[in-house]
């Protein structure tokens, strides 16, 4: 993603968003009057061959520098690029907007068959769909759209942060369990909006690069839509060999069956990367187990990762929602776990004194020690247990001291005090008789 700027940026004014890529003779004729002599990279050449079969005109790479749209647009680095069927393509530019006081935006520079039906549909729905899910606080909003030259181009806002993958680079491992639990579920919901549109829209390009960490920390965008995928254009893509697409991308994408479980698929191979360090690419499409690569990673989020990266897709997650269950399961198990853990190691109860109270500051030890006071009083028997549990013998220490004495002595006394008297008894019976 583009660097962050040190000066601060002047407050958007709004632009016409063109809706009609096509429609751009009118523009060309304007630019054609100005007298600012445009960069050879844009001038006017003559048709030559075609990159691929389907593709006609000069299809030459841009240069850095090359102005779009009479001259508002200047293309400055581009980041990346994505190579279909047939010479399509589509490449992502960072640019500088002039309309916008020189604000960094997000160019995708889109190549397809010229002067075709295909074309003019594919351009038409794909501008739809994005400007309709750009309102969405974790997508960018499309703000231009135009053609010139046989090329097509669909200017993004730039988000500000850093991606999942400059992230991993730049601290050198994984991401915790819990911050990836947490974008997948922002993500989820982002799917779920995509897969409501009418008709559905695919994103195609799901990836760690393409996650960016907003500036606060805990928000999650999802950048770099395909505009041919959002244009529904999947004959180019149908038959594509494997080896031009990512680690990130699910089996059955280059049969051109492509809906929400590709995206579902992509995500969480995404979040695989975050939490192992590792793509998720295995021997004979057979990707390890999330564990086996990381131990920390727990195994209610290794059973998640494991059922959506089957390669079946019947067999994975066949809605957003369905994910989003499972997530937020595994995070309350996590929870309740974490709690008890904490439960079993809080230690006896001991009188604070000063020396054992904490010097960090923003500490409130009264606050504390209210907090253990209410613990200790919910565990102390209450009056009506009290009452219960009273009984009609007196406690031990309660019973008198035992005399100390011969108790063999006393037993013979008392022995001979019976049989004297078992004996008079006798006699006395015997007299009467």
């Amino acid at each position: 993603m583009p660097p962050e700027r040190s000066r601060p940026q002047p407050p958007l004014r709004a632009s016409r968003l063109v809706t009609d890529p096509l429609a751009s003779d009118a523009l060309q004729t304007q630019q054609a009057r100005q007298p600012q002599q445009a960069p050879a990279s844009e001038s006017r050449r003559p048709a030559s061959a075609s990159t691929g079969a389907g593709v006609t005109g000069d299809m030459r790479p841009l240069a850095p520098g090359t102005l779009l749209r009479g001259g508002r647009y200047r293309l400055q680095e581009q980041v990346e690029r994505q190579d279909w069927l047939s010479g399509v393509y589509e490449a992502v530019w960072i640019a500088q907007d002039a309309a916008r006081g020189g604000s960094q935006v997000m160019i995708c520079e889109v190549v397809l068959p010229e002067n075709s039906l295909v074309t003019q549909t594919t351009l038409r729905t794909a501008t739809i769909a994005l400007t309709s899910v750009g309102r969405h606080p974790h997508i960018p909003t499309l703000w231009d759209a135009f053609s010139h030259q046989g090329r097509n181009f669909f200017v993004f806002e730039a988000v500000e942060g850093e991606s999942l993958l400059a992230r991993m680079r730049r601290t050198g491992h994984a991401l915790p369990e819990q911050d990836v639990v947490e974008c997948c579920l922002q993500m989820t919901e982002v799917l779920e909006l995509l897969a409501q549109q009418s008709p559905p829209l695919v994103h195609g390009l799901i990836r760690p690069e393409h996650i960016i960490i907003s500036r606060p920390g805990s928000q999650y965008m999802l950048s770099t839509f395909s505009v041919i995928l959002a244009g529904g254009a999947t004959q180019f893509v149908s038959g594509i060999d494997r080896t031009r697409l990512t680690p990130y991308t699910a089996p059955e994408f280059v049969r051109g069956l492509i809906d929400v479980r590709t995206d579902l698929y992509s995500l969480l191979a995404t979040a695989y990367h975050a939490v192992t360090g590792s793509a998720p690419a295995g021997v004979s499409g057979s990707i390890p187990q999330a564990q086996r690569i990381n131990p920390n990673v727990s195994a209610q989020f290794d059973a998640i990762l494991s059922k959506g990266l089957r390669p079946v897709s019947s067999q994975r997650y066949q809605r957003p929602s369905e994910l989003r269950q499972d997530l937020l399961a595994m995070r309350s198990v996590s929870s309740t776990l974490v709690s008890n853990r904490e439960e079993r190691a809080t230690p006896a109860f001991k009188a604070p004194v000063a020396a054992d109270r904490p010097s960090a500051p923003g500490f409130a030890a009264q606050s504390v020690q209210e907090s253990v006071a209410q613990a200790f009083q919910s565990l102390a028997p209450t009056q009506v247990d009290l009452e219960e549990n009273r009984t009609l013998l007196a406690r031990p220490e309660e019973l008198p001291p035992i005399s100390q004495g011969n108790d063999m002595l006393q037993s013979a006394l008392w022995i001979g005090l019976i049989l004297v008297a078992l004996i008079l008894l006798v006699a006395l019976a015997h007299g009467f008789a």
